[in-house]
C-alpha cells in the first residue's frame, strides 16, 4: 500500500523538491520515520507498505532517496533492492538499507546488493537526517551536472542565432540518416538553400538586418517542414533540409513551397520590412555508395544553377551517373 507524500519545509530558492520514499511493512515504523524527517527541507515523503509496489512506484515518481526495511514478508529488503537496481530507471537512486541486524555479513551483502548507505534500528533522528541530506544533496548536484551536460550538449550542436542544429549536428544526424536508409532501402533528399544578395542586406541595411533575415528564414523552415525533417544551417547564410523518407520528385515540391514562402516573408527589422528571396538545390541520395559529403555537394552543384539561372529558383541536381 502506497500512503499519500507528507512534505516538510521547502528550502528557499530550491525549485526541485526531494522526493524521499520509506518502505516498510510495518506501518507505523514508516510513520515514525517520516515523522523524523519533516525536519529535512524540501523533502517529499512517500510510505510504500507492500515491497513489491516499490519497483513500478519508483519508476513512476523517481524517487531522490529509498529508505527500504531489511526484514518484510513475502518481499525482504535484499530481493527489493536488487529488482530495483535491475531496472533502468532506478539503477542510480540513493538507498538507504534500514535493519536492527549489525552482522558484517547483513552489511557486504547489502552493499553488494546495491545499498548506497545503511542505518541501525533503533535509528537515531539526528543520524537519519544527517545521512538523508548529505546523499540528497549528491543527488541534486547529480542532477545539476547532468541537466548542465545535457545543455552544453544542446549549445554544442545548436546555432545560437537562428535556433536551428549546426553543421556538426546535422552531419551526425544525417548520417545516422542514411545509415537508416541503407538498412530499409527508403529514400533519402536533402535541399539546401542561401539567401539571394544576402551581402547587399549586410552593405545597404547592416549585419543586424541580415541577422534578423537568418531568423526568420530559419523560423519560417522549421514551421514548415515535417516533423521529420531536419532544418540546419550550415553556415553565413547557407541552409539544408534533410527529408527522410523523400523521393527526388517529393522533395522538389517541398522545396519549391518553401522557395515561394520564403519569397512571401516579410522580415522586420527596426521598425523596416524588407523581403528576401532564396535559391534552392535539391539532391536524392543515391545510395548506398554516395557518401554524405558527395550529397551534399551534388545539391551545392544544383543550387549554384539556380542563382546562374536568375535567382529565386529551384533547381534538381544531376545524377552521380549524369555528373561524370
Amino acid at each position: 500500500m502506497t500512503s499519500p507524500p507528507t512534505r516538510g519545509d521547502l528550502a528557499r530558492g530550491e525549485s526541485h523538491s526531494a522526493r524521499v520514499v520509506i518502505v516498510d511493512d510495518v506501518e507505523p515504523n514508516a510513520r515514525l520515520l517520516a515523522a523524523m524527517l519533516e525536519g529535512l527541507e524540501g523533502a517529499r515523503v512517500t510510505v510504500v507498505t507492500e515491497a513489491r509496489q516499490v519497483v513500478d512506484h519508483c519508476a513512476v515518481e523517481t524517487p531522490d532517496l529509498v529508505l527500504l526495511d531489511y526484514r518484510m514478508p513475502e518481499v525482504d529488503g535484499l530481493t527489493c533492492l536488487r529488482r530495483l537496481r535491475d531496472s533502468s530507471a532506478n539503477q542510480d537512486i540513493p538507498v538507504i538499507m534500514v535493519t536492527s541486524d549489525d552482522s558484517a555479513d547483513l552489511l557486504r551483502e547489502a552493499f553488494d546488493a546495491g545499498a548506497t548507505d545503511f542505518l541501525r534500528k533503533p535509528v537515531d533522528e539526528f543520524e537519519l537526517l544527517a545521512r538523508s541530506r548529505n546523499l540528497l544533496r549528491l543527488r541534486a548536484r547529480e542532477r545539476a551536472l547532468t541537466e548542465a551536460n545535457a545543455a552544453l550538449e544542446r549549445l554544442a550542436g545548436e546555432d545560437p542565432l537562428t535556433g536551428s542544429i549546426n553543421r556538426r549536428r546535422f552531419m551526425d544526424a544525417a548520417g545516422s540518416e542514411l545509415t537508416r536508409a541503407t538498412r530499409h532501402r527508403r529514400p533519402v533528399s536533402v535541399a539546401l538553400f542561401d539567401i539571394d544578395h544576402f551581402k547587399a542586406i549586410n552593405d545597404t541595411r547592416g549585419h543586424a538586418a541580415g541577422d534578423a533575415a537568418l531568423v526568420a528564414l530559419a523560423r519560417l523552415c522549421r514551421e514548415a517542414v515535417r516533423a521529420s525533417d531536419l532544418v540546419a544551417r550550415l553556415g553565413g547564410e547557407e541552409f539544408v533540409v534533410l527529408l527522410p523518407e523523400t523521393t527526388l520528385l517529393h522533395a522538389v515540391e517541398t522545396a519549391e513551397r518553401l522557395r515561394a514562402a520564403i519569397a512571401r516573408l516579410c522580415v522586420e527589422h527596426q521598425g523596416d520590412t524588407f523581403s528576401v528571396t532564396a535559391s534552392v538545390g535539391v539532391a536524392q541520395w543515391a545510395a548506398p555508395d554516395e557518401s554524405l559529403d558527395d550529397l551534399l555537394r551534388r545539391s551545392d552543384d544544383a543550387m549554384y544553377r539556380a542563382k546562374a539561372g536568375g535567382r529565386n529558383r529551384v533547381e534538381r541536381a544531376e545524377s552521380p551517373t549524369e555528373g561524370n
